[in-house]
């Protein structure tokens, strides 16, 4: 991939799920001079167990840290209100892949992205279910409505990932696109996860678990790190 010729998507569930599944893949987008955008699709107010209540304000100050500390040349956020967080399923999907596809301000039609990633479906969350489900319908290809067709579109695995998704008994997160990291690439994605103080969760959403995940990821690819995808599509 000559990465200074490509404009990268990342489709989030909620603000941190590009961290946890794609900075190493933003990271070299971005330092070989290609394009970023992230669409968030939801950021709200919630109670978490041993903080108390998480103001959605405070998260996207956060959310907008991370978009400063990675460059990133756009983003969008569908719902700041905590009516629809952790709610994506009860949306409709029409409403999801019209927001992804052309409503949102970093849109598929705005900003024709060459590489899309989306979360994997294969997690017991419902939001990143919801969130595969419209943006796989989103990137079908259509010609004759669109003569725009994303050219890659990968999905990432996250904390969310379990062996317990109600998809298990038909298959599991089967990566079969691998990108080296190098030791600087997972400080800075640790960093960038840093800035999410109230999302972080020991043994879980943490620096161990960052590198954990991707050393594991090297380990099947024969490097001491790597970030992996699932890939759909892919044509030159």
């Amino acid at each position: 991939m000559e990465l200074k010729q490509e404009t990268l998507l990342v489709i989030a569930p909620h603000a941190d799920d590009e961290i946890l599944g794609c900075c190493g893949l933003i990271n070299k987008v971005k330092e070989n001079g290609g394009k970023v955008f992230v669409h968030v699709l939801s950021i709200g107010g919630f109670n978490k167990i041993g903080f108390g209540k998480i103001q959605k304000e405070s998260w996207k100050a956060e959310f907008l840290k991370v978009i400063k500390f990675l460059k990133i040349d756009g983003y969008d956020i569908s719902y700041f209100n905590d009516k629809n967080f952790l709610k994506l399923d009860t949306i409709p999907q029409a409403e999801l892949i019209n927001k992804i596809e052309l409503k949102s301000k970093v849109s598929l039609s705005k900003i024709k992205p060459t590489i899309v990633a989306i979360p994997t479906i294969y997690s017991y969350h419902q939001d990143h279910i919801a969130t595969y489900k419209a943006s796989i319908a989103a990137l079908r290809v259509r010609p004759q409505i669109s003569d725009f067709v994303a050219k890659t579109v990968i999905s990432y695995e996250s904390s969310e990932y379990s062996h317990w998704s109600p998809y298990s008994e038909t298959g599991s997160f089967s990566p079969n696109l691998f990108f080296n990291m190098s030791k600087k690439e997972i400080d800075k994605k640790i960093t960038a996860l840093s800035l999410y103080k109230s999302q972080l969760r020991k043994g879980h959403r943490d620096k161990n678990s960052i590198i954990k995940l991707s050393q594991i990821r090297g380990l099947e690819t024969g490097v001491d790190f790597a970030e992996a995808y699932h890939l759909h599509r892919l044509f030159f």
